[in-house]
């Protein structure tokens, strides 16, 4: 997924801020950099730098780095930064869709925690001709599904995506700005059924909806080996113990697809980790492969 990792940068300088370390400065007065882009160590020097430091550089500044004139600015400054802490704060306060203005159903994720588990009305119906006198069909998944395809081409492309705040992906983890996450840094979908026909994925079958696609396969690519079924209980609410086996491939054919973070939260694949699980589970495999509904168990996505 294409993401615009937008940081628009301002930081101002007060003249004659009074600390230990104005002292180092060699260049006077205040200052806002303005850029589009990561915001780290290596670009903010280069961008102070072009946009600051060497513009304005003096005969004061012999000798002097501009990543050097650049972290004496920050410590200077009211209140004293770090450039770690300034980008910190910079994705801190990054706009984020929260996840239920995606689905449009209600805030307190009722349908997305249906959704997430295999469940819900995305999930579960199947284009049918048998529901109209007239024959045209009904339960078509890019109609029913056009909220997520105006998501991923309109705020998920700019904006983060808010990580959805369910059992599937809680743990007692929380990352440094305190916010639950998966202790693993990874998650995981698994889907067992085809409910679109003419993607070139999985046999739902365009010609024969309404009698020979109501329990397709997606493309295989998965050897199921067991579901732990306690392991499963948080989320499901399905209380049981025990492992289900799939000896011999006996499964069937399971599509899973999982996706990883990095640890630190200001790398580009934690911020956007929410964006990258709606693409996963709403946008690339159910809405442009049909692929839907969960390993029996066990949640469609989880961690």
């Amino acid at each position: 997924m294409k993401i615009s990792t937008r940081a628009l940068a301002y930081i101002s300088i007060l003249a004659g801020a009074s600390s230990t370390a104005a002292a180092e400065k060699c260049l006077s007065g205040s200052f806002i950099l303005e850029y589009e882009g990561d915001c780290d160590r290596e670009t903010l020097v280069e961008v102070f730098d072009d946009q600051v430091f060497g513009p304005a550089k003096s005969s004061a500044c012999d000798g002097v780095t501009a990543e050097e004139e650049l972290v004496a600015q920050l410590a200077a400054a009211v209140p004293s930064t770090t450039i770690e802490e300034f980008c910190a704060n910079i994705y801190k306060s990054q706009p984020e869709v929260p996840f239920t203005d995606i689905l449009k159903k209600d805030e307190n994720m009722t349908y997305e925690k249906a959704f997430f588990l295999g469940h819900s009305s995305l999930q579960e119906e199947v284009e049918t001709t048998y529901e109209r006198e007239d024959g045209q069909s009904t339960s078509v998944l890019k109609e029913d599904g056009e909220l997520v395809r105006a998501h991923y081409q309109g705020s998920a492309q700019t904006k983060k995506t808010e990580w959805p705040k369910l059992a599937n992906f809680a743990s007692s983890g929380t990352d440094s700005h305190g916010q639950p996450t998966c202790t693993t840094s990874a998650a995981m979908c698994c889907w067992t059924k085809d409910r679109q026909a003419a993607d070139n994925n999985g046999n739902c079958n365009r010609n024969t909806y309404s009698k020979n696609c109501v329990d397709k396969d997606p493309g295989d690519n998965t050897n199921l080996c067991f579901v732990d079924m306690e392991r499963g209980e948080a989320s499901t609410g399905n209380s049981g113990d025990g492992l289900v086996a799939f000896p011999d491939d006996d499964e069937g054919a399971i599509h899973c697809h999982g996706l990883a973070w990095a640890n630190d939260v200001d790398d580009s694949s934690a911020r956007y980790k929410g964006n990258n699980i709606f693409f996963v589970s709403m946008y690339d495999h159910m809405y442009q492969r049909g692929y839907v509904e969960n390993v029996p168990g066990a949640p469609m996505c989880g961690w």
